[in-house]
């Protein structure tokens, strides 16, 4: 009894609750939630608290206010709302400037009561489309949502599996590390055997170079030394024909004077100073000489035997140059010694590309497994993976947590819009295998930038290719779940800028729209199954608000 008596009175609570208005109407454009305060009475006090007014001059087409509370009906307040009802469809609040322009704002034709234009109510039809498409948008949603539960699965799996091959890539790490430890002693061992020989030889060489210069030194000395008093001077340089510079048949004193700076020389001074110089001159003067030789007698050969004899003697003169400059081949024990230290260091070079790889690979899975793809990992499915889009005469690319790029019909090759990546190629290999080798923590992506519509709404893709005369590239990305899509609308009242809705949930994934809002600045419009968000719970939580 007590409790079927207290239901009948919560229905009679709520029955005169909801025939209030019809028992105390409330001003024209005043919305339900504002009834209160504009309850009637001997006076008004506006919003602002500025001043009280008599209530009769409420909705007169007269400003009091200075917050224009008091004619939320009319255009009299520039600042005034005017609310409209919309019954059956969505309630908005209008600037009150028009009301009663000749202009249909209110669905429900409410603004232009003054009859100078006839608004017919569209409410229901409106409403009715709005509600079915709300309705596609969610069965979109609830698609898209089913399908993000697979993709956060097929998340999930990924990265168990590369959680999984970090531990054994680590030991591989260690064991390649123990195995290069072991190579490099055996290599550096192998290249000081090679160097050691090497040098041997060479220094074998240079002793017997130097000792050979000497005997022909003192040959060539005795040549010139006519009088044979182990002193040769200016006079027996001038008797030297192949010292005759400008050949006019005599070695002048000017000319013997660039190859002996004393009055005599002997034979150290000669060996130091003199002998390379006029070596050189008498084998120039050997070679010009058989040259004239075989120019006097070729045309008296068969063709062969002048070809060999070219043959021959340029033999001739080529071993005469290079005897004494060039070092013998290296001997057997040498050569292997070489052989053997390029062995070591193939097998050591090969075992740093092993060892990087590992690392790498290790570096690479925990990077995946650290990165932040989702509270459930629904985007990780989508790295590794490229969409494409046609606008008029460029071709766009997005690979999310890679890079975006934008490629001209005809063109050869991509411009770079801007990365997800820190570092890319060769210096993410090196910044990673640093971070490795030095035990520090790096990651080599960027973070979500989603703010107002929450952290995984947008992306961001900066140091794109430099734009001529303007910045670098750089590539903005948003993810909106359809309810919160609706949202905006809304906030586009409230807020100094508008905010465009770029992308909404999808039952596939796709680049649905690219541009260029300001110059070298581009926005990708998204849509995946995994922006999208449970529709009926997020309908619980709106309707809760």
């Amino acid at each position: 009894m007590l409790r079927t008596s207290a239901y009948l009175l919560l229905v009679v609570k709520v029955f005169v609750i909801a025939r209030e208005p019809d028992i105390q109407p409330l001003p024209r454009g005043v919305p339900y939630n504002r009834g209160p305060l504009y309850k009637k009475s001997s006076e008004f006090v506006c919003f602002d608290g500025s001043k009280s007014i008599k209530y009769d001059h409420v909705n007169d087409d007269y400003c009091d206010c200075p917050d224009g509370s008091d004619e939320p009906g009319t255009s009299a307040c520039p600042n005034g709302k005017f609310h409209c009802a919309n019954k059956g469809h969505t309630p908005a609040d209008i600037p009150s400037s028009r009301v009663n322009d000749k202009i249909c704002d209110c669905c429900d034709g409410s603004d232009e009561y003054s009859g100078s234009v006839e608004c017919p109510n569209i409410c229901d039809e409106l409403g009715n489309s709005a509600r079915e498409q709300k309705r596609k948008q969610m069965e979109i949603e609830r698609k898209g949502y089913a399908a993000r539960k697979i993709l956060a699965a097929e998340g999930q799996k990924l990265r168990e599996e590369k959680l999984q091959v970090v531990i054994p890539l680590k030991e591989e790490k260690a064991q390649l590390l123990l195995k290069k430890e072991e190579l490099l002693q055996m290599k550096n061992l192998a290249v000081e055997k090679e160097a050691t020989l090497k040098d041997k030889h060479r220094e074998a060489w240079l002793e017997k170079n130097k000792m050979k210069k000497m005997v022909d030194s003192k040959t060539l000395f005795q040549e010139i030394d006519v009088d044979g008093n182990q002193r040769i001077t200016l006079d027996e340089i001038k008797n030297l024909g192949y010292l005759d510079d400008n050949h006019d048949g005599t070695v002048s004193e000017e000319e013997a004077k660039a190859y002996i700076a004393v009055d005599s020389a002997d034979a150290d001074v000669f060996f130091n100073e003199m002998y390379e110089k006029i070596k050189r001159m008498k084998h120039e003067h050997e070679k010009n000489r058989k040259e004239q030789e075989l120019k006097d007698t070729h045309n008296g050969l068969a063709p062969d035997e002048d070809q060999e004899k070219v043959e021959n003697d340029e033999g001739d003169g080529n071993r005469l140059e290079s005897d004494e400059d060039s070092m013998p081949p290296y001997d057997e024990e040498t050569l292997k010694a070489i052989e053997e230290a390029d062995t070591e260091r193939k097998r050591s070079n090969c075992m740093d590309v092993s060892k990087n790889s590992c690392i790498f690979s290790s570096r690479e899975a925990e990077s995946f497994a650290e990165q932040d793809f989702g509270t459930d990992y629904a985007w990780a499915t989508l790295k590794g993976k490229c969409f494409e889009r046609t606008e008029k005469q460029y071709t766009y690319k997005f690979c999310p947590f890679e890079r975006a790029m934008q490629i001209e019909k005809g063109g050869v090759g991509e411009t770079s819009l801007g990365s997800f990546l820190l570092l890319t190629n060769i210096d993410s290999f090196a910044y990673l295998t640093l971070c490795t080798r030095i035990s520090l923590h790096c990651r080599n992506w960027r973070e979500w930038s989603g703010e107002l519509l929450g952290k995984y709404s947008k992306q961001s893709y900066r140091d794109g290719q430099a734009c001529w005369n303007g910045p670098q590239r750089s590539t903005e990305v948003s993810y909106y779940p359809f309810l919160l899509s609706a949202l905006l609308f809304v906030l586009r009242s409230l807020i100094l800028a508008p905010i465009e809705v770029d992308i909404q949930c999808g039952e596939d994934s796709e680049l649905s729209e690219a541009s260029e809002p300001a110059k070298c600045e581009y926005r990708f419009v998204f849509r995946t199954p995994a922006a999208c968000n449970d529709p009926d719970q997020e309908e619980a939580t709106h309707v809760e608000l």
